[in-house]
């Protein structure tokens, strides 16, 4: 949830979403201290979890910006400040 931001000012952050990948994702997420399961279940989803509060996240293989947008807000949602996930994907 970005409040003081347009969907514009969101694309074109740091350089957009556009260009981030799954493995970006991954070592971002392994960086704010999440858990990244890539081995359960078929196909090439990978699960994050926060240790602290449980809740789950499934990270898909194939993203675009609106789904990264999605998953930085989801990012926000569990308490992660804007700072700290741009310099995790860093």
């Amino acid at each position: 949830y970005l409040p003081s931001l347009t969907m514009i000012e969101i694309l074109n952050m740091k350089g957009g979403f556009s260009d981030l990948k799954q493995s970006d994702w991954i070592r971002g997420c392994k960086k704010l201290g999440l858990i990244v399961d890539c081995s359960k279940g078929k196909g090439s989803h990978c699960l994050i979890i926060n240790p602290r509060t449980h809740k789950q996240y499934t990270l898909q293989r194939k993203l675009h910006k609106f789904i990264n947008i999605k998953i930085f807000k989801k990012l926000l949602e569990w308490g992660f400040e804007e700072s700290a996930i741009w310099e995790a994907l860093g």
